[in-house]
């Protein structure tokens, strides 16, 4: 009985505790949920006057990219020539001039022997790849002979001939071999155990390929080619000669015209087990692949009887290979020639035939005059440049005034191809098809451009990924290494005769504009990747480039009134100029539609305001979204821009969790010329609620409290009862 009396007077306080308090928690209850039904945003549209708000806190449009484009714009190619020769530099001064006319930013440098570098040709490199990190050119021409080191060509150790043993070189030592490949690929080591002996990496018959240690990355990161110069003298002339070609040339129909010649590498009765090797079939496959859909041509070949040329289409022509007959040609004039068969520094030859089908000195005497050819020579060491005797065929077409070629793209050593390639996939055949390829099927028509790309295409291709080719056997490598361009890496090569360019700026351009143009030419044709180039009085300077479909996107500085001169440059094309003013941009952007989420946003949410906004002229440069809690008195804000080549009309700005309490919004739009609007309505206003779990907290303290003042009233009834029934314990003993 005792203990059932006891829990009934502990259980009347505690009710009578959670009486006291339960009035509070529905209070508070209620709070939270008047607070829920007031956090739903309004999408009654009413309109509201502009608060005050002070919208210089906002950043500027940032123009520092783009301001950098037009007054510090890359350099795209790089000039090199011999230390202490201010002649030379001379002599290509006009070749930058022309360059930087049409857009390609162009630096000279004579002063290679301050890099660092064991030799001349590793200073030189070292020289490219500053400029190619800082600068990220695209382009090298280095105008001086390889020879008395006016500048220096690398020698790599590639002892093929020695390995293999099938023949021996035409020009230079066995076992090192000249390349300007060394300035395009400027990634790999090429003396990575710093013996001196550079490009390592090669295999013989019967050797390892694991234990091969490669010194050369085979991927180039730019486009060289050279003019080879003994003096200021030559040099002027290659310059003058590329600089026709491009700005005056002489119009006619060998623009459009290709000379292929295919002779013989093989008779079957030269040798036990030795196949017919008709390079006839590769000029065939040229022409049939890549050529008739885009030039005429004259088809050159002497074949065995295992193979039948196919008969060219209409407009095109097939003769006999001889040496009238291609000398003949030649200087008649052709926009590009390939030659396929043998060769030395001094001669095409043919096996099947006793006389030469071209030599050095009919390239002297070429009488192709202001047509020069674009050539390939897929034969033996046709353009040992490196040698002091110069009479070799590449470079006596290069350096012939006003004729003969405007590139020459051939070996500077021996070459290989394997017999019973039908594919033609393979060395030589498989490096001058990728090479055409390049050209007209992938549209790089300027010859540095198709040839590096080529080498890479070459040891990407099937026969290295699936078949055979391994770059580790010393042929391979020298293939890859020995061919090499004579001529200026960037010239455009004529495919047709060029077309004008009609006006892409007839309509109104505005300052700070994202302004989109296509590039046709006179017969409303677009022109893939064509250059146009933008300049200004006081040196603002930039460069953009067409896509395939001849459309190129460029934005302008917000300058109202700022004229501008184009230059438009490309395939085909006569380089044409037009100039246009830039109009001020005085309308204020507009709003579109706009939307937000969540609808009833808690401390737990991301806040995401969308909106639509819209400018006439130069273009939205993006939103702001204010947030305030006091009437914009002071505000947080959150952006969210175009990037300088981006036109997107559609903006989503998320913000992070915030925290309780009452918030006015507004949006401003900028467009780029800086001019602003606002958007602001009553109905831009929110609340975010204390959270319950806040409430459950303040519940919980104060049960706890209740908890503790009950201890202490039974604590102090416990004790009142003790000293009552202690002071009748003392009476009774009393």
């Amino acid at each position: 009985m005792r203990m059932g009396f006891a829990s009934k007077k502990r259980i009347v306080p505690m009710i009578m505790v959670f009486i006291l308090i339960l009035p509070l928690v529905s209070i508070l209850v209620a709070d939270f949920e008047n607070a829920r039904s007031s956090n739903t945003f309004s999408r009654i549209e009413v309109s509201a006057e502009d608060p005050e708000v002070d919208l210089s806190k906002l950043p500027n449009v940032n123009f520092d990219n783009l301001s950098d484009q037009y007054y510090h714009p890359k350099i795209e190619m790089l000039i090199i020539t011999p230390p202490d020769e201010p002649s030379f530099r001379d002599a290509v001064e006009p070749l930058k001039e022309w360059k930087e006319q049409k857009g390609v930013k162009t630096l000279i440098l004579s002063n290679y022997t301050a890099y660092p570098g064991t030799d001349g040709p590793e200073k030189i490199r070292n020289m490219i790849k500053e400029y190619y990190e800082k600068e990220n050119i695209q382009w090298v021409l280095l105008a001086g002979d390889a020879e008395d080191d006016l500048l220096p060509i690398r020698k790599v150790y590639n002892p093929d001939v020695e390995k293999w043993k099938q023949r021996s070189e035409d020009a230079g030592e066995a076992n090192y071999k000249p390349t300007d490949f060394y300035y395009a690929e400027l990634t790999g080591s090429w003396d990575k155990d710093n013996d001196g002996i550079w490009g390592e990496g090669g295999i013989g018959p019967n050797e390892d390929p694991n234990d091969v240690n490669e010194e050369i990355n085979w991927y180039p990161e730019v486009y060289v080619g050279r003019l080879p110069a003994n003096d200021a003298n030559q040099l002027e002339m290659m310059i003058n000669k590329t600089l026709r070609y491009e700005t005056h040339p002489f119009v006619g129909e060998w623009m459009n015209q290709m000379l292929l010649a295919g002779g013989i590498s093989l008779h079957d009765t030269e040798c036990q087990d030795c196949t017919d090797e008709d390079e006839a079939r590769l000029t065939q496959y040229i022409w049939q692949r890549y050529v008739k859909n885009e030039m005429n041509f004259t088809h050159l070949v002497k074949t065995t009887n295992s193979f039948t040329p196919s008969s060219p289409p209409e407009g095109s022509s097939q003769f006999e290979l001889d040496k009238d007959n291609f000398d003949t040609e030649f200087n008649k004039g052709y926009s590009t020639v390939i030659f396929a068969g043998h060769g030395d520094p001094t001669s095409y030859t043919s096996k099947s035939i006793a006389e030469e089908v071209y030599s050095s000195n009919d390239a002297s005497g070429s009488t192709n005059t202001h047509m020069p050819s674009l050539v390939y020579g897929d034969a033996c060491t046709t353009s040992p440049y490196d040698i002091s005797s110069d009479n070799n065929i590449g470079e006596n077409l290069i350096k012939r005034e006003n004729a003969g070629a405007i590139g020459y793209i051939g070996a500077l050593r021996v070459t290989w191809y394997l017999q019973e390639d039908t594919k033609l996939e393979k060395l030589n055949r498989g490096n001058a098809k990728l090479f055409w390829k390049e050209f007209f099927e992938n549209g790089k028509y300027q010859p540095g451009k198709a040839l590096y790309d080529s080498k890479v295409a070459y040891i990407t291709s099937d026969y290295y990924t699936e078949g055979t080719g391994n770059i580790v056997y010393e042929f391979e490598r020298k293939n890859v290494l020995t061919y090499c361009l004579l001529g200026d890496p960037e010239i455009d090569i004529y495919t047709d005769t060029p077309k004008d360019v009609l006006n892409p700026f007839t309509k109104d351009i505005y300052e700070g504009q994202l302004a989109s143009i296509t590039v046709l030419n006179n017969l409303s044709h677009p022109v893939p990747n064509a250059r146009v180039h933008f300049k200004t009085a006081d040196g603002k300077y930039f460069t953009v480039y067409a896509d395939e479909t001849g459309e190129a996107t460029f934005r302008l500085l917000p300058q109202a009134n700022e004229f501008y001169n184009v230059t438009i440059t490309g395939h085909n094309l006569v380089p044409s100029s037009f100039n246009f003013t830039t109009k001020p941009d005085e309308l204020n952007p507009e709003f579109g539609e706009t939307d937000w989420d969540p609808q009833e946003p808690t401390v737990s949410h991301n806040l995401c305001f969308t909106a639509d906004a819209f400018d006439q002229y130069s273009g939205v440069e993006g939103i702001f979204v204010l947030i305030s809690q006091n009437d914009f008195e002071d505000y947080k804000y959150y952006a969210l821009s175009n990037k300088s080549f981006e036109d997107q009309n559609r903006f989503e700005c998320i913000i992070d969790k915030l925290d309780p309490g009452e918030y006015s919004f507004l949006l401003v739009a900028r467009d780029y010329a800086s001019n602003t609007e606002i958007l602001y309505k009553t109905s831009f206003k929110f609340t975010i609620p204390v959270p319950l779990t806040s409430y459950v907290l303040i519940i919980a303290a104060l049960s706890s409290m209740g908890i503790v003042g009950l201890a202490g009233v039974m604590i102090h009834r416990n004790a009142k009862n003790h000293k009552t029934l202690m002071e009748r314990l003392e009476e009774l003993e009393l």
